[in-house]
């Protein structure tokens, strides 16, 4: 028997091609399980392989995936943003129209006193109604309700020593008195 010369090049050209990886493995295992990097050349082609990966479909549909996210989250950021600007705006504009509210009425409510020529005391007052002291001034009553113990007794000891009782009222609601001023004189 005699050896071929060209069978024993072929032989070892698939021999060193194996071992240089030029041949590719029919094994699907052995392809997925190379680490990036172990191919063939030098540097080991990391960055080739990776970029080839973000060609393919499954990746590429991640990528897209992943840069909605960020930007969705960046959206709904910018949109909350948004919504609390406005609330602040809101709640600025209704405190400006309380506060002007406010400065119409106090603005429109004028104050009027008198001095007091007497007073009805209701001592028991109906059950359910308010304590209440009437003080007769410019020839007309008008009501305090619910006047503490000590204003109460205050008022009888002025009409007792002759002192002068100032009642004050709003002059939307002439018939209530606000307050009460006593002046020792």
């Amino acid at each position: 028997m005699s050896i071929n010369p060209q069978m024993s090049q072929q032989g070892q050209q698939g021999q060193q091609g194996q071992q240089q990886g030029q041949f590719p493995s029919t094994s699907p295992y052995q392809q997925q399980n190379q680490p990036f990097g172990m191919g063939g050349g030098m540097g080991g082609g990391t960055l080739e392989q990776l970029q080839q990966l973000g060609q393919q479909q499954p990746f590429q549909q991640l990528l897209q995936q992943l840069a909605q996210t960020q930007f969705g989250q960046g959206q709904q950021e910018q949109q909350s943003r948004q919504a609390e600007q406005q609330m602040q705006q809101q709640l600025q504009q209704l405190a400006q129209t309380v506060v002007q509210q406010v400065i119409q009425q106090v603005q429109a409510q004028s104050l009027a006193s008198g001095a007091a020529g007497g007073f009805i005391d209701v001592v028991h007052p109906l059950q359910g109604q308010p304590q209440q002291i009437f003080l007769r001034i410019d020839g007309q009553f008008r009501v305090l309700n619910n006047p503490t113990p000590q204003i109460h007794q205050q008022i009888q000891e002025a009409f007792a020593f002759g002192h002068q009782v100032i009642g004050v009222w709003d002059t939307q609601s002439p018939n209530v008195l606000r307050s009460v001023r006593i002046q020792r004189i």
